[in-house]
């Protein structure tokens, strides 16, 4: 952008441009607060501080657009500054967590796991493709914080731990859409509904752990299993688009 068309912004649009991308940066603290909780062992305090990463990550995107960040601060580039931020959160610090009090069947492969789970995580923030046009992720988003929290929720054994990993971090390079619930439009009013749904019994679950209400336990089963059947659903559905789009060529 010329210098010329930067000078039509005005101060105020320059301060709420940077301001949101300081709320945005505030998901350094919550990482280091999470980080130091863990590595304290005050595993309850981690999961807080991931969740207030959570809730920035949910909404700083919407605050961006608005602001029209991209184009007041050209120069500097707010989707890096996210992914740096998601990484943190969303993958390295829930992979730690899981190296340190996930059972993977020894230490030595659990450090393996955790390199693996950080490593295959690369697939997803350094793929330009990562999101389809509808916004939907293509390919697992790398979101490992929720895995960690089932992990921990249920208890699963340690051969499970190792399979079911090895299975999600494969799905990084697959076609297998996952719903972007504030960027998807088809069903966005249902899809927040359920999401908070999700996070409100996530909470409970982890904050009264290992206590697991029935009735926490199956909003919670009914909402995670939501989201895993309209991202399969996507998938078929742009599946059969594609093919149609095929037979059209060929014709």
């Amino acid at each position: 952008m010329s210098e010329s068309k930067q000078k039509q912004f005005t101060t105020a649009q320059y301060i709420k441009a940077w301001g949101v991308h300081a709320f945005t940066m505030t998901g350094v603290l919550w990482a280091i607060l999470a980080l130091t909780s863990l590595i304290e062992g005050r595993i309850g305090w981690m999961w807080i501080w991931l969740s207030v990463a959570l809730i920035v990550d949910a909404v700083d995107g919407t605050m961006a657009r608005k602001a029209r960040v991209s184009e007041v601060v050209p120069w500097f580039d707010g989707v890096i500054l996210d992914d740096i931020v998601d990484y943190l959160t969303w993958t390295f610090i829930p992979a730690l967590f899981m190296m340190r009090y996930i059972p993977f069947g020894s230490r030595n492969l659990a450090v393996v796991m955790t390199v693996f789970i950080a490593a295959s995580s690369m697939f997803c923030y350094a793929n330009k493709g990562m999101k389809a046009k509808d916004y939907y992720f293509v390919g697992f988003p790398a979101a490992w914080n929720i895995v960690a929290a089932y992990f921990w929720i249920l208890g699963t054994p340690a051969w499970f731990n190792v399979v079911a990993s090895l299975l999600i971090g494969a799905l990084t390079l697959s076609r297998l859409t996952f719903v972007h619930p504030l960027r998807v439009r088809a069903m966005m009013p249902i899809n927040i509904v359920v999401t908070v749904v999700w996070i409100v019994m996530t909470g409970l679950l982890l904050g009264w752990h290992p206590v697991h209400p029935t009735w926490v336990l199956v909003l919670w089963w009914i909402s995670g299993i939501y989201f895993i059947g309209i991202g399969i659903l996507r998938t078929a559905i742009g599946r059969v688009r594609m093919a149609r789009l095929a037979s059209l060529e060929e014709e």
